[in-house]
């Protein structure tokens, strides 16, 4: 009789949100890591993502030290009475020369080197910023650690674009190119269980919490 070896590891449960509109956001300027707050609709969408997950059994909250996530993981945190902890490793990746700019701006000066962020991210090495690459290694080391340090629980981990498509391109093992083909949007809610066999992918780009937001 053939048998299956076990493993009791327990299974962690990670929501993976991007933060609310930031104000540049809201003007289409590129923020990277200049720390942007969140605008009127964001502060409204982290409230709204707040709310619903206000009866989820979330054990602790973590957060980018970047003020748009962590006032975005404070709406989430303050019901269940928990502090946020932040870890420098979920900051949104280090766009360089490109901060402060809009997407025209960069497509005038960078046009090509737009067109493989675009396409091809992680072959882009940022003017005097990040590789994509980088960005990958510190996001999953970031992950690896909540989830070692909450076997079994619930946690929320309020992060960036670039971030939220590198925790769900590792859990579906995707080429690092392919981070672009699906959506991340501004408070939406990404879940990721990380078991014994691996991660599984729950649900992507949950936006139903902010359908009645203009």
């Amino acid at each position: 009789m053939l048998g299956f070896a076990t493993d009791t590891t327990p299974t962690t449960r990670l929501l993976v949100i991007r933060h609310g509109q930031s104000l540049w956001n809201q003007a289409g300027i590129i923020q990277g890591q200049q720390d942007i707050a969140l605008s009127e609709l964001g502060q409204r969408q982290a409230a709204a993502i707040g709310a619903r997950l206000r009866s989820a059994p979330i054990g602790a909250v973590y957060a980018s030290p970047l003020c748009r996530a962590l006032q975005t993981a404070a709406a989430i945190a303050a019901p269940h009475g928990l502090s946020v902890q932040t870890d420098a490793d979920l900051a949104e990746i280090h766009h360089g020369e490109w901060e402060g700019m809009t997407e025209a701006d960069v497509a005038r000066s960078y046009g090509e080197l737009l067109e493989m962020w675009l396409t091809r991210p992680a072959q882009v090495q940022m003017p005097e910023g990040e590789h994509y690459a980088d960005v990958r290694e510190r996001g999953l080391r970031a992950i690896a650690r909540i989830v070692a340090a909450h076997p079994g629980q619930m946690v929320a981990v309020v992060t960036h674009d670039v971030i939220v498509r590198v925790a769900i391109a590792h859990a579906l093992s995707l080429p690092d190119d392919h981070v672009t083909r699906f959506a991340v949007n501004n408070a939406a809610l990404n879940v990721i269980e990380y078991g014994p066999a691996g991660p599984t992918v729950v649900c992507i780009n949950d936006t139903s919490h902010l359908e009645t937001l203009q």
